[in-house]
Formats: C-alpha cells, structure tokens, sequence
C-alpha cells in the first residue's frame, strides 16, 4: 500500500468512559497486560504496508504522545515515512474541541494535502481488530468504489447493543455494496457493524470534509458518508475474526477479558503478525510458593504471592500473600495489599489497595479505582 497514508483521528473517548479516560484517551488504554489499544492499529497499518500515517490527537493526549515516540516499535520511524503527531490546534491557532471526526480532518487538511499518496485510510481508535488493509484497498480498486468501509458481523463488536452510544451498522447488498446506514440493531445475528475504517481518494476526502464543515456539519457517517451514497459507489469488506469496542465501563471490563480466551489472543497476537509496542523492560513474573493463580494473564515484572483468578494483570503489579484477586483488571505498577479481596474490580494505574481491603463490583457494573489512590484497608 504504497499509494495510500493513514490518518489515525484518537478522539478522547466516549464520557461513559469515566476516570478511565481522566488522565488518558481511549486510544491510550491498556490492553492484555503490557499493551494499549493503539498499538494493535499501528501494528495493522504497519503489516498492510503503509509507512506514513497522521495521528490526530484531541484531549488528555500527553500519554499517548509519549507511548508512540517517534514510531521506531512499529517501523515507523524511516526518513521516507514515519508517524506524524497532529496536536488539537485549528487553522487559526485556537484550541478547543473538535465537533466530530470530520472538524479534525479540516482543522488537518494541510497535512492531508501534502500527501503525495493517493488514497487516504481515515481510522477512529475506539475498536480492536486485527485486519491486513490491503483487503479494502483491492477490492476498492477491484470494484472501482469510490469509497470502501470495513465492517464486522462477529459478536464481540456488537456487545452491549443497549449502551446509550449508538453503533452504526450498514445495510449492504448482494454485490456488497453499500445501501444505507441504520443505528439501532435489528437482528442481532446479522448485524454489519462498521468498524471505523473509511479509503477513499485523498481528494474526495479534501472535498467532501470542506463541503460538510462549510455547512456546519461535523458528523463523520450522518453528515459525510450517507450523503455520499447519494453520488458515489460505496463497497464493504467483511472483516473476519475478533473485534471489540471500547464506549463504556463495562464495554472495557468485557473487551479485557476477553484477552483471557486462547481463540481472541491467538486472533489478535499471533495469527496476523506480531502486535508491536513500546519496550519496556522489566523481569518475569515471579510466582512464590503458595500462591494461587488460574486463567489469568501477566505483563512482565509482577510479583504475585496471593491469589489471582480469571483476572488480566499489568506490568509491575504486586500481590501480596493472602489477597484474593478475582475477575479484575489490574493496570501497572498497582499494589494489592495482605488480605485485600477484589471481584469485579478495574484498578488503575499507580494504585495501592491497603490490607484488608474490600472492593467488590459485579460483572455488568464493574468497581473503578482512579489512577493513584490510595485505598486503605481495615485496621
């Protein structure tokens, strides 16, 4: 994909993120125990081929600056391409919040401008899926679209359909073009839910950004790409394997643990090449004697002497003895104290659980500890 750049738009998230979203945006999330959600994007365009790609960057973007650098840990980082870090200023130097996806694209059309590539891969952060990017480009070519989506029919992506963030689903026909837009799921077994991946000309992007925003319309699939059905051919390509989305507590919590079934680490690790990320390094997990841990996963540097079931625990954790860690999220560098017991918990970043502590949530309404607090336990 020589021909075609990626613009990364890593919105802040949807507000029913929470104090997930406080300090960080969505695309800077931790994921799987030493990875953030960004990283399985950069690591999708990096295996289709594509080397030069726009970061759109909106609030609380500092950590997610910092995590992608200069984009050496994808490939990205040569003198002919590389990542461009897009800050949240407008044209005439005012800072604020953009309106939508398509407000973004016009405050950036310089950079986009300046593309000598041709075609143009519009990316939202909100979603985890492996998928090769050469797939829409062929079959963008292949059927002469003039604008080609990508979308899913597997469950994961579907998940909480009665969240109040509405997913956007098409309605395609048997050519697989696309007929229109629907935002309420009807059947929920044949749902094509649109994973947030637009290609199109760099041009036709240019145009129908500025057509939209001259009439104040910022919404990047009502305002720009319904209306496109209109006047141009819009083609679909049927992503296949695991994908999630990240809107709400609970959505986080579910996409979490999914990474606790073999079938969804084995589709989103190994099968489509490597997931890359920042290195950090630190020493194995250290298990003492009598700990107790089952269906868990570990990012590097944990020291685990307690009990730890069906949880995902960062780097750098630890669990003292006689702690009982069941169905939680666990983010790096936290601190669970003697005796704690957790269900249902996501405990954040730099977090400490004092002794004897007693937090429990439940699957559909998960407990959230914010970054850096300090719990403290019985005394």
């Amino acid at each position: 994909m020589n021909d075609t750049f990626a613009i990364i738009y890593a919105e802040h998230g949807s507000p029913l993120l929470g104090s997930l979203i406080e300090r960080r945006s969505v695309s800077a999330l931790p994921l799987a125990g030493r990875f953030r959600t960004i990283d399985v994007l950069l690591s999708n365009i990096a295996h289709s081929g594509i080397r030069n790609v726009g970061v759109i960057t909106q609030k609380n973007y500092q950590s997610l600056i910092e995590h992608i650098g200069s984009g050496h840990a994808w490939g990205l980082s040569g003198k002919a391409g590389g990542v461009t870090l897009l800050p949240p200023y407008d044209l005439d130097g005012s800072v604020g919040k953009y309106h939508g996806v398509s407000d973004a694209l016009f405050a950036k059309r310089d950079y986009i401008n300046k593309r000598r590539e041709r075609y143009a891969l519009v990316l939202g952060t909100d979603m985890v899926y492996r998928e090769d990017y050469t797939r829409m480009l062929e079959r963008h070519m292949e059927s002469d679209a003039d604008i080609t989506l990508l979308y899913t029919r597997t469950a994961g992506a579907s998940k909480g359909d009665d969240s109040p963030v509405h997913m956007t689903y098409l309605r395609i026909d048997d050519q697989g073009w696309v007929t229109g837009f629907d935002y309420e799921s009807m059947e929920a077994e044949d749902n094509a839910t649109a994973l947030g991946a637009v290609l199109m000309r760099k041009d036709l992007l240019v145009r129908l950004v500025e057509d939209a925003c001259a009439e104040g319309h910022y919404n990047f699939t009502t305002d720009l790409l319904e209306p496109a059905l209109a006047q141009y051919k819009v083609a679909a390509v049927e992503h296949e394997g695991y994908a999630g989305r990240i809107t709400t507590v609970k959505s986080y919590f579910d996409l979490t643990r999914d990474m606790l079934d073999p079938k969804v680490r084995q589709d989103l690790f190994y099968d489509h090449g490597s997931v890359y990320t920042r290195v950090m390094d630190a020493p194995p997990v250290r298990f003492a004697g009598g700990c107790e841990v089952a269906d868990s996963v570990f990012g590097n540097g944990c020291d685990v002497r307690g009990r730890v079931v069906g949880s995902v625990v960062f780097r750098g954790v630890s669990v003292a003895a006689g702690a009982d860690v069941e169905n939680c999220v666990v983010m790096q560098d936290s601190t669970v104290g003697e005796g704690a017991h957790l269900r249902n918990v996501i405990v954040d970043k730099d977090v400490v659980i004092g002794a004897g502590a007693r937090i429990v949530g439940t699957p559909d309404a998960p407990a959230v500890i914010r970054k850096g607090s300090i719990i403290e336990g019985e005394q």
